[in-house]
Parts: structure tokens; sequence; C-alpha cells
């Protein structure tokens, strides 16, 4: 005696396997964007680094003027 499957419940299973792979998908490509962005970040900061290493008293005196600004736009 054949076995009677049910066309609607194998394609439900099939789109809830189907939406767990693309999410797993999105999942690894946001995994990826997240790793991207953490490297550039790092970089970024590296660079800001070494230009306060090579010229610390222009970093001071920015680090001042933006103090100061703040301190005045809180002041309001």
């Amino acid at each position: 005696m054949a076995t009677y499957r049910d066309p609607i419940a194998s394609t439900e299973s099939g789109s809830r396997l189907s939406g767990n792979g693309d999410f797993q998908g999105l999942q690894a490509k946001a995994g990826e964007a997240i790793e991207q962005a953490q490297h550039q970040a790092k970089e970024q900061l590296d660079q800001l680094q070494d230009a306060i290493r090579r010229n610390p008293l222009a970093a001071a005196g920015i680090a001042a003027g933006v103090g100061f600004v703040l301190a005045l736009i809180a002041r309001r």
C-alpha cells in the first residue's frame, strides 16, 4: 500500500528549510561584514595613534580645542 504525502505539508517544510538556509546565509554575511568593520576600525585607530605619536603637540592642541567647543555647547 502506498503512503499518501500531503503536497502542501511537504511544501511548507521545504519552505521552512529554505528560510533556515536563507537565515544562515544572511547570518554568515552579517558576520563577515562585522569582521570587516572591526578590521577597518582597528586600522583607523592604528593610523590615529601613529599620527598622535608623530605630532603630539598638534594632537594635544586639537584635543584642547575640541574640549573647549564641547564645554561651550554643554554650558548652554
